[in-house]
């Protein structure tokens, strides 16, 4: 009986006996939603992040450099931006 390779054919298919892992619309699919997942974490950090910049004091937006204008725009930006 033949190895199944899913991480790199190329090796795999150098090996004797060797039986190549079958690519098919479930493999796109996954990769996609994988996609997905990740625009959607990435928008709810800055959305998390512009939150807490609204939050912030004058003297602790003046500690990171950002003025209290700068820090209001920014948190009125949409998530997607």
């Amino acid at each position: 009986m033949g190895t199944i390779c899913a991480v790199d054919d190329a090796k795999c298919s150098s090996r004797a006996g060797a039986i190549p892992a079958r690519r098919g619309p479930a493999v796109g699919l996954k990769g996609l939603f994988r996609q997905v997942i990740a625009w959607i974490v990435e928008r709810e950090d800055k959305r998390l992040s512009r939150i807490a910049l609204a939050e912030l004091t004058d003297d602790q937006l003046a500690d990171i450099g950002v003025t209290p204008l700068e820090a209001r725009i920014e948190a009125a930006r949409p998530f997607w931006n």
